[in-house]
């Protein structure tokens, strides 16, 4: 085990990954639907909502190549892409810049909204944390090309690093931490999914979410999720998040879908749990995946921020490609303007 891994004593409740019979398994032991389920989804749901065939991208600026001040800058490139900016490191997360996710180029889900940052526009690249293996968040022809580009260090789940075309890869167990710089640290933390490349690897390697410590705050990215007790684990375990990057589509139907992706309420409630100062959305308006639409994702958000009781909380939708500036943690957040509005509504 390399030595930057930090490894919970088991009897905590920070005890890591479990397999049963050669398969990891989710922290609650829920199960992801299976074949079964996803044939009587396709063949019996309800209609899924139309997406355009393309929408266009809002022209975004170049980003800056470094930022060394105090703060934390987060630029949503599209779906679960993030390009983190901190303590002068250049993180990205899940980087998927194929037109297709699936198998092959032309199997599989296609892009609807462009990358909103040009590939090459991308400030070299220190650091990819990659949540788990399915394709819209592991893409190997962008991860072979930022290994050609920038050689980053890849840090993901268990049993992952096979899949990825890298050979700095480093492979964490749940609440195990490796050091990112002297200052900045990442932490892989559970999350209520499912892992799967094609029909014989079924929960055969990790999935999770990540937590990174860093002078200027706390970040956590929750990669792809079902609602759990893993929120109120991390949030007891890192105090207060600073920026928490939350999905909010891919979530319908409901009775197939809850098990691995948390809709827009339920973000909202994972934000009032982490008691995470900005709350930025992912996970939506890039690919159409499940039966929710474009825009239904937004929609429901604003709605389930309305109907939140008690004081209001920051959560941003943010503008593909332009940034979201977050001051050092004990300082006021940045206002909307930065880059995200806190009433949902794509630019």
């Amino acid at each position: 085990m390399p030595k930057d891994l930090e490894t919970p004593h088991p009897a905590t409740p920070y005890a890591g990954s479990r397999m049963e019979n050669g398969r990891f398994v989710n922290p609650s032991g829920r199960a992801a639907r299976g074949l079964r389920d996803v044939l009587r989804w396709k063949m019996e749901g309800q209609k899924a909502e139309p997406w355009p065939r393309t929408v266009a991208s809002v022209p975004a600026r170049k980003p800056a190549n470094q930022m060394r001040e105090p703060g934390i800058r987060a630029t949503v490139v599209g779906h679960s892409t993030v390009l983190l900016q901190v303590a002068g490191l250049n993180i990205l997360t899940d980087p998927v810049w194929s037109n297709r996710v699936g198998p092959t180029s032309w199997l599989g889900p296609r892009r609807v909204l462009a990358p909103a940052i040009p590939f090459e526009d991308l400030p070299a690249i220190d650091v990819v944390l990659l949540s788990h293996n399915h394709y819209d968040h592991l893409d190997r022809p962008t991860l072979a090309a930022l290994a050609k580009r920038d050689n980053p260090r890849i840090v993901t789940g268990l049993k992952v690093g096979k899949a990825v075309p890298s050979n700095e890869v480093t492979e964490l167990d749940w609440w195990e931490r490796s050091d990112l710089s002297p200052e900045v640290q990442a932490t892989y933390v559970p999350a209520e999914h499912f892992s799967a490349r094609g029909p014989f690897d079924r929960d055969k390697t990790l999935w999770g979410g990540f937590v990174v410590t860093t002078p200027s705050g706390t970040i956590y990215f929750a990669g792809d999720t079902g609602h759990g007790e893993h929120f109120a684990q991390i949030r007891r375990r890192f105090g207060p998040m600073t920026l928490s990057l939350l999905p909010i589509g891919a979530y319908e139907p409901r009775w197939f879908m809850a098990p691995v992706h948390i809709g827009p309420d339920e973000a909202v409630a994972a934000a009032s749990t982490l008691e995470s100062r900005v709350s930025v959305a992912i996970h939506f308006g890039a690919f159409p995946l499940a039966d929710d639409g474009m825009e239904t994702p937004l929609r429901e958000l604003t709605q389930a921020l309305a109907e939140r009781p008690g004081p209001p909380i920051d959560f941003r939708v943010p503008r593909f490609g332009f940034p979201i500036d977050v001051p050092s943690a004990g300082r006021a957040p940045a206002e909307a303007a930065n880059g995200g509005e806190t009433a949902p509504t794509q630019e």
